[in-house]
């Protein structure tokens, strides 16, 4: 104690004056230490100082007020630091080394710890840490270095692996500002997210020298295994310290520097900081979209294959990359078996020329031998394809799922010699999802064995398969026509951009015999006009309203469809299997946009629609957004930024709108919805019950007229059947809403509700069954930890032992998840089986009820006519009124058709998913062009408004001959009035060929019935093809414009 005293009585003493003048010089830095020294020099001579330790630094202050540094220095820039006896410590920096003496041991302890634990959370207790703290002579054990993982430490676990800390001592030994947004960013987002990958792009807003010290941060740091950077141009300086990062840092897994701006010398630079760690455990590489040397990456590959866990990924992409680079390259994959087993990822696209020779053999034999690759890109190396697949059949056929030979070509020479072995490949693989031969020339041959080769597989399923850009053309369409339907393996399968034209009309019905296709892009294969484009459009809306389609997306991006694409657009609001769909490119303009509008107002399994490049206008986009405000279930469409630029420069008062109305919706429809079940009934029974009402409708007229002719005979078993048909006729009216809401008041309070119930109840028991269990674990944790401060809490209240019986989860909580959440989506699947029973009951019965009518109709047609036979042998006393309606009712059995088919195959049973089309706008029907005069083999008139579902059953119905149509038949004709009278030809002439005057049987016109020779002499003139009660209903919508 009396040397302590001695010693310290040199020492000059630290007044507050100094103190406030140092903390004024430091200004907010936090100050750690602060004690009077000596500081010997080099005479000899001994200086009075005032040692001050900051959190990263050490400053030696003059004694004297106000008070100014000496000297400062970071303690990174120690280089050693030695103790000896009397107290003293000798500091060895970059530039100078000092001799320092203090007061006491304790003093001396208390400036070696806080370096030695400065430092350790620079390094995060590193292998590469350096131990600058060494003891000489008889020093006491308080000097050894402090650890602060001992059980003398109380500091808590670092966020992100101490990454802020390592920042800002980095920030003070280069002498630039740290940055707090830096600090914040990683210690709250990444840690939120424990995000492992640290990306540059974060931090792109910053100098290159303060993305340096990030970079130089995360060498120690063991919490991030990933750097990331892409479409970043990045200064030397940040090079610089990604490879000091990588010679240093035993944690970084993957590193990508995709576009990052590297030199060409990067690789071997890279190589050789390697070979400085044998701990680094990096196992992928994306170089990819640099300029490297050849050899450079060939000794970087040799490098990386000398670690621990070999190399996963390679990414070799547009890196202008030689031929001889590549045999190089692949003899460094050749050259240990590691790479077979490790690497699962390579990627050497869009390198030109690199595979084109003779020296892509050298790849061939890497990819020949057994190995594990998951992931293979050759796109854009002037591959030659064929040639390609006798090494993949060999080496990859286990594991590789994506395979990338798009943008190279098929050899004209040995393209047949390779076929068997292409076909033998797409037959034998086992783990295929992908493969894209886009944007090349495939031969026929070629995709008849591709075709083959995947009918013929049974270990794949839900290919992506992409064809897009090949030139297949009539030759290709003809083979997908043929093989594509055994190839059920293919989920997507994408034949844009092939010429195929008017090709398609053979092209889509493959499509609809497919029995797992989900996915189809068809865009740019529309290069036709008129008939036949309209024939397409046909086919495309039949092949997403077959009620055992499984398509699930279409898209026909970029086909240029204008007006005539609405026939398309019209028919998805009837549409029940497609999900997704993609008009853009279309110039569909306003009037598409209103067809778009009205089908999103009655679909409801649409979830994402494309839609832009059509010029559309603000109007457009208000009649999307009206429709959208009773669309429930849309609920992704993104934003059309070409169509929004052209429509704010017209009217962007109406634009801004409209698209704030439209993202209102979709935010809306991406929440829980509950589809109101008087909309659906509403919407079926607009879309398929009407077409049967209107018919049944016509026959109950009918068959009543009949019941009033018959009134004064006796009442026969025909008369009271057709009597009991008329009541099942009018009571059928209400049988489908009747039948929903028996579904819906049975349903109310029905076994699935009180099942969810009495869940409910079951879960918050079990709930708190669980957090007492839990709470009573805790609370006897905290008393094998903290014996002494449990017991004292117990006389706390609540006491700890009571904590579990007042702890539960609250009711509301477990209901509201049971009984608005998954409730509702059970009641919706429910709520489609019923919708569906209740169609099927009701068409069935609406069927049975019509041939029933049918039937009695001509039956009571048979009695009214011998009635009117046995009238007519009578006193011939009828009212006038009387014999009129027996006379509108005398019909031959031919104006009701040839068969009882024709009469219901309008109301042919539906499900649930088979809906009427919406009929085709007149506008847009006729604002197309005029199409070329009609073949002899055209459809008539009247089978091109086939288009309604109501209008279905004509496309079957038989005709005498297709009448002639003059090349104006489209135009629109003037309204009229009164229906032109057919005059017969010999009308105009007598039978010695003179000219009849006008007035020539004028007499016998009122003599003479003109219903019954009406009905009965021009059936000659005009056939009937279909029955007097569907004629009507046709010509009566008409009536106006005939």
């Amino acid at each position: 104690m009396a040397s302590k005293e001695n010693s310290a009585a040199g020492f000059v003493s630290v007044s507050r004056e100094i103190t406030e003048s140092i903390r004024k010089v430091l200004d907010k830095q936090p100050v750690k230490f602060v004690r009077a020294i000596k500081q010997e020099t080099r005479g000899g001579k001994s200086e009075d100082r005032i040692l001050v330790l900051a959190t990263w630094r050490l400053y030696l202050f003059a004694v004297k007020v106000p008070t100014k540094v000496e000297v400062t220095f970071n303690f990174l820039e120690i280089r050693a630091m030695n103790t000896y006896p009397d107290f003293q410590v000798v500091i060895d920096t970059d530039k100078t080394t000092f001799s320092l003496r203090l007061q006491t041991q304790e003093q001396l302890d208390h400036v070696v710890n806080h370096i030695n634990y400065a430092l350790s959370r620079v390094f995060n207790n590193s292998i590469y840490a350096p131990p600058i703290c060494r003891a000489e002579g008889d020093v006491p054990d308080g000097s050894h270095k402090f650890s602060p993982n001992s059980e003398s430490s109380l500091e808590p676990p670092k966020t992100c692996g101490g990454f802020s800390e390592t920042y800002a001592a980095l920030c003070d030994y280069n002498g630039i500002g740290c940055k707090e947004e830096v600090q914040w960013d990683v210690d709250t987002i990444y840690h939120s997210q424990d995000n492992r990958e640290f990306n540059l792009l974060d931090f792109s807003h910053l100098d290159s020298r303060d993305l340096a010290v990030i970079v130089a941060s995360i060498a120690y740091n063991t919490w991030f295994t990933k750097l990331y950077c892409k479409d970043m141009r990045i200064g030397s300086e940040v090079v610089d310290q990604i490879l000091h990062t990588v010679s240093k840092s035993n944690s970084l897994e993957e590193l990508t520097l995709e576009n990052a701006g590297l030199k060409a010398d990067f690789p071997q630079k890279m190589a050789s900081a390697l070979s400085e760690n044998p701990a680094s455990v990096i196992h992928s590489l994306n170089l990819a979209h640099n300029t490297l040397d050849n050899q450079g990456v060939s000794n970087l590959i040799q490098q990386v294959c000398r670690l621990n866990k070999g190399l996963r990924l390679l990414n070799l992409s547009k890196t202008s990359l030689s031929s001889k680079g590549v045999v190089s390259l692949s003899q460094a994959l050749c050259s240990s078996d590691d790479y077979s087993n490790s690497l699962l990822h390579l990627d050497l696209s869009k390198n030109p020329g690199v595979l084109s020779g003779e020296d892509a053999t050298n790849l061939y034999l890497f990819l020949a031998q057994p190995n594990c690759l998951v992931h293979l890109d050759l796109s854009g190396t002037d591959c030659t394809v064929d040639s390609l697949f006798g090494a993949l059949l060999r080496g990859c056929c286990a594991d590789l799922s994506y395979l990338n030979l798009s943008k190279n070509s098929f050899s004209h020479r040995r393209g047949r010699d390779s076929l068997p072995t292409f076909r033998q490949f797409f037959s034998s693989a086992f783990s295929l999802t992908h493969v894209s031969l886009a944007s090349m020339k495939v031969p026929p041959d070629s995709l008849r064995a591709l075709f083959l080769g995947l009918s013929n597989n049974p270990h794949i399923s839900d290919l992506h398969l992409d064809i897009s850009g090949c030139e297949l053309r009539s030759a290709g369409a003809a083979v997908i026509q043929e093989l594509f339907p055994r190839v059920s393996c293919v989920g997507t399968l994408d034949v844009s951009d092939n010429g195929l034209d008017a090709d398609l009309l053979a092209v889509i019905p493959a499509f609809s015999r497919h029995p797992s296709l989900k996915h189809v892009m068809l865009g740019k294969n529309f290069n036709i006009k008129g008939r036949v484009l309209d024939e397409i459009l046909q086919k495309l809306v039949h092949l997403v309203q077959e009620e055992e389609c499984a398509l699930q997306s279409l898209s026909l991006a970029d086909s240029r469809l204008r007006h005539r694409g609405t026939v398309l657009v019209n028919a998805l609001g009837s549409n029940a299997c497609l999900r997704k769909v993609d008009l853009s490119g279309n110039l569909l303009e306003d009037s598409g946009a209103k067809m778009l509008s009205k089908a999103l107002q009655i679909n409801t399994t649409l979830r994402s629609v494309t839609w832009d490049r059509n010029n559309t206008t603000g109007v457009g986009f208000q009649d999307v957004a009206r429709a959208l405000e009773h669309n429930f279930t849309l609920q992704f469409m993104p934003l059309p930024l070409c169509d929004i630029a052209q429509a704010y420069r017209g009217a962007p008062e109406k634009t801004e709108q409209a698209l704030a109305k439209i993202q209102r919706a979709l935010l809306r429809n991406n929440q829980t919805q509950r589809f109101s079940q008087k909309q659906a009934l509403r919407l079926h029974q607009g879309l398929v019950t009407s077409t049967a009402e209107q018919v049944m409708e016509r026959l109950c007229v009918r068959v009543q007229q009949q019941l009033c002719v018959l009134k004064s005979c006796e009442d026969g078993d025909e008369v009271q059947t057709a009597r009991q048909i008329l009541k099942e006729a009018r009571n059928s009216r209400a049988l489908y809403p009747s039948l929903c809401e028996l579904a819906h008041v049975l349903s109310v309070d029905g076994p699935v509700k009180q099942r969810l119930d009495t869940l409910a109840g079951e879960l918050a028991k079990a709930a708190d069954k669980e957090l007492q269990v839990v709470v009573d674990s805790m609370v006897s944790l905290c008393r094998e930890l903290c014996p002494m401060s449990c017991s004292a809490a117990e006389r706390l209240s609540p006491p700890l032992s009571s904590i579990s019986e007042q702890v539960s989860i609250p009711r509301s909580a477990i209901r509201s998840a049971l009984m608005e959440r998954a409730a509702e989506d059970i009641n919706q699947a429910l709520e489609e089986v019923k919708l569906s029973v209740v169609s099927y009951l009701t068409n069935s019965i609406v069927d049975q009820i019509l041939q029933e009518l049918y039937t009695t109709h001509k039956t009571l047609l048979r009695q009214v006519s011998q009635a009117k036979r046995w009238d007519d042998v009578g006193t011939g006393r009828r009212s006038v009124r009387h014999s009129r309606l027996v006379e509108s009712l005398d019909f031959p059995d031919e104006d009701f058709g040839v068969n009882l088919g024709i009469d219901t195959m309008a109301i042919k049973k539906r499900s649930s998913r088979t809906r009427r089309i919406r009929p085709v706008s007149t506008r847009m029907s006729l604002g197309d062009e005029p199409s070329p005069s009609p073949t002899p083999s055209a459809p008539s008139h009247s089978a091109s408004l086939t288009h309604s579902a109501s209008w279905e059953s004509l496309s079957t119905l038989p005709t005498n001959g297709s009448p002639l149509r003059h090349v104006t038949h489209v135009r629109p004709r003037p309204p009229r009035r009164h229906r032109a009278a057919h005059i017969p030809p010999e009308s105009h002439c007598s039978e010695n060929g003179g000219v009849s005057m006008l007035e020539d049987g004028l007499p016998d016109f009122y003599s003479k019935r003109v219903l019954p020779d009406r009905w009965g002499h021009t059936s000659d003139l005009f056939p009937l093809t279909c029955c007097s009660m569907t004629s009507d209903l046709l010509k009566k919508p008409f009536k106006g414009f005939s």
